[in-house]
């Protein structure tokens, strides 16, 4: 498999804004030669470890495929963003220009997704986000130049808000980061909820990469009267909340409920013993019981000496949905660029998370959301242990364009 690892030189931002203009009359790789995807991840902050686990997880799908498709070596150009707009607009530009890659993936921050949305639209250049989350992208921002293998906010997690109202759960506390990932994924288990009888009581949103002290902002959820504190979190901002919370002598008087990003395995060792007992929802974990999964922890166990988080299966779902698509041109690009994006949205395919498939506006439906429990198991090592599931949610009407 051939895999290069191109740093991208910071540009001014008035150059970034003459490389976007540019970006609508791309110039692409030669047919005959290797397949080149640009991956833009935040490799370095707050968001390099799941940045890691989905490089990770899509290394894996594309060596399922020998690193080739129809012969022509898959070629990965990475490039890190930075987590911030101004600066992933830069290096997308110098992938499609520079670089003259075929597609563009990746990305975690919904800011700089939201940022992208545009130039891709506008350069007709391929791009298949893979982490990022926010309702707007393929909403308000959706294109036939875009899709999202991934998931919406609102598919995530507005029905685990009407799930947590039906256990009991009468008030809450929403407490996340200060960004569009952050608001959308919070408020969508608001709006479920609420629709289901609960009631959010206060609303704490934290300085996004800015916050180290999250003492005001938990004196506010203790105080509130709330059942739980509800919250999503991630990376070493998550480590951060979870030893805080913990500080406070929280952990029974209003329990830390989140995502599986609160909880991410890989932060387990950072986290000790605090992990034991939380609860968490999730989209994967390694001892899911289907054979696709079965199969990708085993090949990642074999390439990686671990095994996968959840931001590894996102990584690999995103690797294979751009290897199916590839495999059914035939390894030639589409003179109309659009093609790539909808054939990958006619795709069916079983993933490590269960049976991945895609809605009119290009973003892949979650089939299945699993309930928790990281337990202490028999060799004394926490695990993950499955306590329920309920189906993933729709996208938020907002798409306006037709395919």
């Amino acid at each position: 498999m051939a895999i290069s690892f191109n740093g991208s030189t910071r540009i001014g931002f008035a150059a970034a804004i003459c490389l976007a203009a540019v970006a609508s009359l791309p110039t692409y790789a030669q047919e005959k030669g290797p397949i080149k995807v640009g991956l833009l991840l935040t490799y370095k902050g707050v968001y390099a470890v799941p940045a890691e686990g989905f490089d990770r997880g899509l290394q894996v799908a594309v060596a399922e495929y020998g690193g080739k498709i129809a012969g022509r070596p898959i070629e990965i150009i990475r490039a890190d963003d930075e987590l911030t707009p101004s600066v992933g607009v830069q290096k997308f530009n110098k992938l499609v220009q520079l670089d003259k890659v075929d597609l563009v993936t990746g990305v975690v921050g919904s800011n700089v997704a939201i940022a992208l949305s545009e130039i891709a639209d506008r350069g007709k250049v391929p791009t298949v986000f893979g982490f990022t989350f926010a309702d707007e992208i393929t909403g308000k921002f959706c294109s036939p130049y875009i899709a999202r293998t991934s998931f919406s906010a609102n598919g995530f997690q507005y029905n685990s808000g009407k799930y947590w109202a039906s256990k009991g759960i009468k008030t809450a506390v929403i407490m996340g980061p200060d960004y569009s990932a952050g608001h959308s994924f919070l408020g969508a288990f608001k709006r479920g909820f609420e629709e289901s009888g609960g009631k959010v009581v206060q609303e704490i949103w934290t300085p996004f990469q800015k916050t180290k002290d999250w003492g005001a902002a938990l004196t506010q959820a203790s105080n509130s009267g709330a059942q739980i504190i509800y919250s999503f979190y991630a990376g070493s901002e998550a480590v951060q909340v979870v030893k805080q919370h913990a500080d406070f002598g929280l952990r029974d008087k209003i329990p830390l409920i989140g995502d599986q990003w609160v909880y991410d395995e890989v932060l387990w060792p950072a986290l000790g013993d605090l992990v034991i007992g939380a609860k968490h929802i999730t989209v994967h974990f390694p001892a899911l019981q289907n054979e696709t999964n079965k199969k990708f922890v085993e090949a990642y166990k074999k390439m990686f000496k671990d095994e996968p988080d959840v931001n590894a299966s996102l990584g690999y779902d995103n690797g294979k949905a751009i290897m199916m698509t590839l495999e059914k041109l035939r390894g030639q690009m589409p003179e109309d660029r659009a093609k790539f994006i909808s054939t990958l949205r006619g795709l069916t395919f079983d993933a490590p998370r269960g049976k991945i498939r895609f809605n009119a506006q290009n973003s892949a439906l979650l089939e299945k959301v699993y309930l928790v429990e990281i337990v202490r198991g028999i060799d004394g090592k926490p695990q993950r242990k499955s306590l329920d599931e309920f189906p993933g949610a729709g996208d938020l009407p907002g798409c306006t364009k037709s395919f």
